[in-house]
């Protein structure tokens, strides 16, 4: 209950206030397991991408956040769950699996922390550790506007227009534990396939490799 109505909400006031426009919809199976691949620009990137889709979405947020108990308990009604950035945790990863298994849409980004909206960096190899052991598609996601509606180091949001745009999923082939190559061929197409939704009225974005 509590996540339809803030998705409702939050979607209601993405449209009305900041213009929301989506491209690429089709691009999002209306079934199964999916991983949303997203760039990471301001913590509003969740709640943006999140209200995108029709499918209900579950995301991972850090672990501090969750310390506090009321913040705790907000985000777990939002479909969050936990995450430590530093390391690959086991219960973490079960988790996301489990979600997978059951069919349900994940929000990964792949650079693991938020950018200055000018680059991308390189995936980390969660991402491809885990579409490889679930099988679940990776739908690149390229958004912009949230890094003008709230900053980095700001407090207060500003007025700007929100944009999403979906591409084509990808797949990964091949045995992560066994193949780092493909790992990291994997990485780089995916910051590829996310830097090439972004459109042409927007400045260049450089992908690290």
């Amino acid at each position: 209950m509590l996540y339809r109505i803030g998705c409702n909400l939050c979607r209601w006031i993405a449209r009305g206030l900041f213009a929301l426009r989506v491209e690429g919809e089709e691009h999002v199976p209306q079934g199964g397991p999916v991983i949303l691949a997203p760039n990471h620009v301001s913590y509003l990137d969740p709640v943006v991408v999140g209200v995108a889709v029709r499918r209900r979405v579950h995301f991972m947020a850090k672990k501090e956040l969750f310390r506090n108990p009321l913040m705790g308990w907000l985000l777990r009604g939002l479909q969050a769950y936990p995450v430590t950035r530093e390391r690959v945790d086991p219960s973490t990863l079960k988790r996301t699996l489990s979600l997978l298994a059951a069919g349900q849409v994940i929000l990964m980004f792949p650079e693991g922390t938020r950018g200055d909206g000018r680059s991308l960096g390189p995936a980390k190899p969660g991402i491809a550790v885990i579409a490889a052991r679930s099988g679940a598609p990776v739908v690149p996601v390229f958004h912009w506007g949230a890094e003008r509606v709230l900053p980095r180091g700001s407090r207060c949001p500003r007025r700007a227009p929100l944009r999403v745009r979906f591409g084509p999923s990808l797949r990964f082939h091949g045995d992560v534990r066994a193949d780092r190559e493909a790992v990291e061929a994997f990485s780089r197409q995916l910051m590829g396939a996310i830097a090439s939704l972004r459109p042409a009225s927007e400045q260049p974005v450089r992908v690290f490799r």
